[in-house]
């Protein structure tokens, strides 16, 4: 190849390359600014959380026995009246036939005391006694009567605490019923939502296992203190359900939405803008071609905007990334 060629072919691979950068360099993305204004801003907030019972009821021995059938286990639904438990009655029939025979006594010795011209110190202290064996027989057949350990109310068993033909004491918990007629929603809502649920707040709660069905529920407990779970802050959060369904059941997974949250004349700027280093939010702010990072607090986020609750002033300009 000559000499002559030779520069040529440079010189065309020179041209080549220039245009080529240049047109990189029309081509390449650009950094836009965005002037921070007011404006409106309505979104939907959606809470994951969990069913839950929000009254649980302890079913109890009414006397000292044991245990002679369990009707239920663990998981199942049960209705208010339904059996839960037997007891073993054989104590209280001896004590109610010991019962009845010393009331029987008491009368009979009220009746002589009455017939004869007693005392009345004779015939006070007769009538004591019968009142004395009246109530302790009372007593027994009343607890006779509870030898049946009854649901008292719809519900689902939790947990069974004894097993059949063990030992139990006056007051001792033999099982636990989730009372399903007062359902709630318990979950963990983002410190930046954590505002828009006030107590008394209406919400809509869904069910991931029943499609079909949708409810209302009110704020009845937002705690002050926060939890952080992978670097995220969150505020404790319960749901009381103003309806249910007989499908229902504590521990299925359900969304609570709050449906229109609306800002009106707030700071806004483009979510892009935004800049994340662990929990804190940072823009690039443009003054007379200077660049500043500054840090701010966001708010609700809508339609791709936020909120900026603190950290800029209306007018100012923020950087927008290239690329995007």
């Amino acid at each position: 190849m000559s000499e002559r060629r030779r520069r040529s072919l440079l010189i065309i691979l020179a041209l080549v390359a220039v245009v080529a950068g240049l047109w990189l360099w029309i081509r390449r993305p650009s950094e836009t600014v965005w002037v921070v204004r007011r404006d409106n801003l309505t979104a939907s907030v959606d809470v994951p959380g969990r069913l839950i019972a929000l009254r649980t009821l302890p079913l109890r021995a009414s006397y000292e026995t044991r245990v002679r059938l369990l009707a239920v286990a663990p998981g199942d639904r049960v209705r208010a009246g339904d059996i839960v438990a037997v007891l073993d009655d054989t104590p209280l029939l001896t004590r109610r036939a010991q019962a009845e025979q010393q009331l029987l006594q008491a009368e009979g010795t009220l009746s002589q005391v009455e017939a004869t011209a007693a005392p009345l110190e004779a015939r006070l202290r007769a009538e004591q006694q019968r009142r004395e064996a009246a109530r302790v027989y009372d007593e027994v057949t009343r607890q006779l009567a509870e030898k049946y350990v009854l649901a008292p109310s719809d519900g689902i068993v939790t947990e069974l605490l004894v097993s059949e033909g063990a030992p139990v004491t006056t007051g001792s918990i033999l099982a636990r019923l989730a009372d399903t007629s007062v359902l709630g929603v318990s979950a963990t809502i983002d410190e930046v939502d954590a505002r828009f649920f006030a107590e008394a707040t209406t919400v809509r709660v869904t069910v991931d296992a029943l499609p079909g069905w949708q409810g209302r529920g009110e704020v009845v407990g937002r705690g002050e203190s926060a939890t952080q779970q992978a670097g995220i802050v969150g505020f404790p959060l319960l749901i009381r359900l103003a309806e249910t369904a007989s499908d229902l059941r504590p521990g299925m997974t359900a969304t609570i939405h709050l449906d229109t949250i609306v800002r009106h004349d707030v700071l806004v700027v483009p979510e892009r803008a935004i800049r994340t280093v662990g929990e804190r939010a940072f823009v690039t702010v443009v003054t007379n071609g200077r660049r500043e990072e500054r840090e701010v607090t966001l708010g609700l986020r809508s339609s791709g905007l936020v909120e900026i609750a603190a950290g800029l002033i209306e007018g100012e300009q923020v950087l927008l990334p290239a690329g995007n």
